[in-house]
């Protein structure tokens, strides 16, 4: 403007006087002063490119100051945002966050917000703009997202599409108030005149969803609110796919409609409106976990760690939410890094959670060598040895699992468990008498396991029965019977009793077949003779199980009792 007014003086004195008071149609704001209901708009440079940032921003003021008249809209200008932004101490070409403009529009007073990004592509620029309410920067309006070779040509289609855009605002503005004075009906009306105003809009659409919401605590509570909401919500979304109000409006609604396949959609599209909100996020994994889709949360929580290295609570986050995924071989090694970032982590809880890690991913050897190392570290913790045992036995550890278990014993005899497994150990093994013995320690241990342990022996009794009746042989019979009588004498049960008596009458039946063989001995007619007093002391009470069987069994006795006796008498001498 300098120049052209230097060279209008030399051509003729009067004409160019006459032309400095006439004020060229481009700078007509500047000569302007706003009126009372003048709205102010903020335009910051775009973040992305520096140079195009600072360029289309410029641009984007200059069109809206020859476009709008200042009674109606006026920029902030550049000078008075640039010195705002060197007092606040950041540099006058800073590319602001959405919050930290939020904040500079109220140091200058600006209603209103234009912002966006430009980025650097083989074509020229990609640019993406919108603008939004100064009070909320979740009250957003897309304008603008195409690539560009020119930056002026970019910044006048933002402006056109402003200009459209704030058609919207009155009936916006109608709507809000109807909203807080509780006429949903009038605000409904009021939101629907503004997408009249501008079809693509978002904000009178947020507007409008705000009033079917609130709905739900008025007497249309029980009408279609959440359909509507839902309905609405997605025709914004299709428009800003990242209007945080309109995720929370639709995952609210989604809530109560108890529709968990979409409300976790719902849930990632809020989330993934605000990236930069770490704490949302947070919460987010939580309520996905909640839900039953820990999956869907892992990467949300891989993304916090590698944003956040060496963050320890984004670390244990990782960790918990790969675990609860079910993700166990990850998880192990996430919580190995997490207790590297603090060690003060690594307390029992951490190596118990280490070991069911392993445990359920089936590498019971390393669920057992983590114990171990959680032992060695709290040396006084049974409970630690305990689980050692535990995955040394199901690794197969046999006499590991029991020099540890002799440990646990020793810090705390009456450990809860370490006699039982002492007893699965000995199971294991094929030694019946310390099956027994550990069983009855663990019931003088704590006399309340008794019924548990009882149902223990008895189901060892039971399995050893089927093998001794496929056998047929006197001794697995006699091992079933020690393993039953065991049972029955911590706490008698009609099974247990049931159980001794079919097994006395398989004895007897062995001990009659070898009576009649060619060796016969003095030993099988006391066999039958003892099997024959344990039948009948025991099936009476326990043919309750199996009557029939009860029946046939007890009606035999008196036939084999003559033939052991005689045969007592014959070889017995």
């Amino acid at each position: 403007m300098k120049s052209f007014h230097r060279s209008a003086l030399s051509v003729a004195g009067l004409a160019a006087a006459l032309a400095a008071v006439a004020v060229p149609a481009a700078s007509a704001q500047r000569t302007q002063v706003p009126g009372p209901d003048t709205r102010r708009v903020l335009v910051t440079a775009f973040r992305g490119d520096v140079e195009g940032g600072v360029r289309i921003a410029d641009e984007i003021r200059n069109r809206i100051s020859s476009d709008f008249s200042i009674k109606t809209l006026m920029p902030t200008s550049k000078k008075d945002i640039e010195a705002t932004l060197q007092q606040s101490g950041y540099r006058p070409d800073s590319a602001l966050g959405a919050n930290d403009i939020r904040e500079l529009a109220k140091l200058v007073r600006g209603d209103e917000v234009i912002d966006g990004t430009v980025t650097r592509t083989p074509a020229g620029y990609r640019v993406s703009a919108r603008f939004f309410l100064a009070r909320d920067v979740a009250l957003a309006q897309p304008l603008y997202n195409a690539e560009t070779s020119n930056l002026g040509d970019a910044a006048k289609q933002i402006v056109s599409e402003y200009d459209r855009a704030r058609k919207q605002l009155p009936a916006n503005q109608a709507c809000e108030n109807a909203i807080r004075e509780g006429k949903t009906a009038d605000a409904i009306t009021a939101a629907r005149r503004g997408i009249t105003d501008y079809p693509n809009s978002t904000i009178a659409r947020l507007c409008l969803a705000s009033a079917y919401q609130a709905m739900k605590s008025t007497a249309d509570s029980t009408g279609p609110w959440k359909d509507s909401v839902i309905a609405v919500t997605r025709a914004i979304t299709a428009l800003d796919r990242n209007s945080r109000i309109a995720y929370q409006l639709q995952y609210d609604a989604y809530k109560a409609k108890h529709d968990t396949v979409n409300l976790v959609p719902a849930l990632l599209g809020y989330m993934n409106s605000d990236p930069s909100n770490a704490s949302l996020r947070e919460s987010v994994i939580a309520e996905v976990i909640q839900l039953g889709k820990a999956d869907l949360a892992v990467p949300i929580a891989r993304q916090l760690v590698q944003e956040n290295p060496g963050d320890p609570g984004y670390a244990r986050t990782y960790y918990l939410v790969l675990g609860a995924a079910r993700n166990y071989k990850d998880a192990v090694t996430a919580g190995q890094a997490y207790v590297a970032l603090d060690t003060a982590a690594a307390d029992s809880n951490y190596y118990f959670r280490q070991i069911q890690y392993l445990a359920a991913d089936s590498n019971y050897a390393k669920a057992a060598e983590f114990a171990a190392q959680g032992a060695a570290r709290f040396p006084r913790s049974a409970s630690l040895l305990l689980a050692q045992a535990t995955y040394e036995r199901r690794a197969g550890q046999l006499p590991a699992a029991q020099a540890t278990l002799a440990r646990a014993l020793a810090i705390d005899p009456k450990a809860s468990g370490a006699n039982m497994l002492l007893a699965q150990i000995a199971a294991d093994q094929g030694n019946t008498a310390e099956v027994i013995r550990a069983v009855q320690a663990d019931v003088t241990a704590d006399p309340t396991n008794k019924e548990r342990d009882a149902a223990y022996l008895l189901s060892l009794g039971a399995t050893q029965y089927k093998t001794a009746n496929a056998s047929k042989k006197v001794e697995d019979f006699q091992k079933a019977l020690t393993f039953l009588q065991a049972s029955d004498a911590i706490a008698p049960t009609a099974n247990a009793k049931f159980y001794t008596g079919v097994t006395a009458f398989g004895i007897a039946q062995a001990a009659a077949a070898n009576l009649q063989g060619a060796n016969k001995t003095c030993a099988d007619a006391k066999l039958g003779q003892d099997a024959l007093v344990t039948i009948s002391t025991n099936m009476p009470a326990g043919g309750s199980v199996d009557p029939n069987t009860a029946k046939t069994i007890l009606g035999v006795v008196p036939q084999f009792q003559p033939f052991f006796d005689a045969s007592a008498k014959r070889y017995c001498k």
